[in-house]
């Protein structure tokens, strides 16, 4: 909870999840929630009452999560405790090679849910737990329980976005799914419930399968709905393979570019203070909602480590820290493909006057969250700096003042990091790296055994 990727936000999704799961347990089974460090916590319980097996999903977490989940299986085999951790998403622990993946996913996938029946049962009562958590606020002091611009948490609710979604939604999912406001109810809106493990990926995917057959005239946006799943787990497989892309450029042959950091630019990028509409009207929607779509979240990423010439570090903990749905797999190889050092894909740098040109044309979204630019007309909205002193004035929008000057020329410093990228990209240190990327994974060991 102190970790620099881990906001309120989380905990809030985390707490209101288990609320729900609680109300469905009720008269059947007893949840005890506990703050503190898991080793703690386990000691304590197993001092009133002896535990006989620990059961548990898998998770592809970030380094602190993954050192716990060796320490846990430590103290496991020290006490003969057995620990079940269950495969989620179709992602391989211990996997050397990526020759079947995409089968081996989709013979996951196909695979029969298996749905427990919860008898009613006499729980131990545990009597001197003093980390005990009765409300919200026992976690955050001072926090709301809920927030009005975000989504809420729990299977419950996970549910409703999921039939929502193939039910009606999802009819516009291919035209929304670039548009930072329509994409807010033409996308599934399914990622937090994904990855606080509310949904199962197999359960959505059997439900868009099942839909897709008996609403055939759905079968294209469900389709490419589909795909979108399978990314998923390929970004979370990446970190689960290669555990040190959570501080480590995917190829080292581009250790040594931008190797500085510019806390101006930095905070104006952080605050949406970077005078670029399109930009800061997505940093601070993210900020208030959790949710930006994926290309706005791909256009900070490339603003910043490209425009602004930041490393990719100095931003990624800020964005895991916004995003709801922040899931370590995806978040930091998908932050270093689009920072363009993983050697092996395509460079983009977005342009975010053509972006916010091309999906927000009417101007929206940027209106909606920059309120100082609400009554300036198109084009200009999109290229503020680009008005006179006198319609500055007539549209109330003093540049400097109430909204800020551009902190960097958008054309030079895209044409600074193409060039940049290229040199770094054709250097044959780069190229040798490129194979072992596409062919070879080292990665967290099956059963954890480095942590015996």
């Amino acid at each position: 909870m102190k970790a620099p990727d881990y906001d309120v936000r989380h905990a809030r999704f985390v707490w209101q999840s288990l609320q729900d799961l609680k109300y469905q347990l009720a008269g059947k089974a007893q949840m005890l929630v506990l703050k503190g460090e898991v080793m703690d916590m386990l000691q304590a319980i197993c001092m009133e009452q002896p535990i006989q097996g620990l059961y548990s999903h898998m998770e592809t977490g970030n380094a602190l999560s993954y050192a716990r989940d060796k320490a846990v299986a430590r103290w496991c085999r020290q006490r003969g405790i057995g620990w079940q951790q269950w495969g989620d998403r179709g992602i391989v622990r211990g996997l050397q090679q990526r020759n079947n993946g995409p089968k081996e996913w989709y013979d996951f996938m196909h695979a029969p849910q298996v749905y427990l029946t919860m008898a009613t049962r006499q729980t131990a009562t545990l009597h001197n737990l003093s980390n005990t958590v009765h409300s919200f606020a026992d976690l955050f002091p001072g926090e709301a329980e809920k927030h009005p611009g975000m989504q809420p948490g729990g299977t419950s609710k996970g549910l409703l976005y999921l039939n929502s979604f193939l039910d009606e939604r999802s009819i516009n999912y291919q035209k929304h799914i670039s548009k930072p406001d329509l994409s807010r109810t033409g996308c599934s809106r399914l990622s937090p419930f994904l990855a606080y493990g509310c949904l199962s990926v197999r359960r959505v995917y059997q439900a868009t399968k099942d839909k897709i057959e008996t609403t055939p005239q759905r079968k294209r946006p469900l389709t490419a709905f589909l795909d979108r799943l399978r990314w998923h787990s390929h970004f979370i497989q990446k970190l689960e393979s290669r555990p040190e892309l959570e501080w480590e450029n995917t190829n080292p042959g581009f250790n040594g570019i931008r190797t500085t950091t510019d806390d101006r630019l930095l905070l104006a990028w952080m605050n949406g203070q970077t005078g670029i509409p399109l930009v800061d009207a997505s940093m601070r929607c993210l900020k208030e909602t959790g949710y930006l779509n994926f290309r706005m979240r791909a256009m900070l990423v490339s603003f910043l480590t490209h425009h602004l010439w930041q490393p990719w570090q100095s931003g990624v903990h800020h964005l895991a820290r916004y995003f709801l749905d922040y899931e370590p797999g995806i978040h930091y190889p998908q932050f270093q493909m689009q920072a363009g050092v993983t050697g092996i894909n395509t460079i983009r740098i977005y342009n975010p006057v053509k972006q916010a040109q091309d999906h927000d044309p009417q101007g929206w979204f940027v209106k909606k969250w920059i309120p100082a630019l609400e009554n300036v007309p198109l084009p200009l909205l999109h290229q503020p700096w680009l008005m006179t002193d006198l319609e500055q004035q007539a549209y109330g929008c003093s540049i400097g003042v109430e909204y800020p000057e551009p902190v960097t020329d958008l054309s030079k410093a895209a044409e600074h990091a193409r060039r940049q990228l290229w040199q770094w990209k054709s250097k044959q240190e780069v190229k040798k790296h490129n194979n072992a990327i596409l062919n070879g994974l080292s990665g967290r060991k099956s059963e954890m055994e480095e942590g015996a």
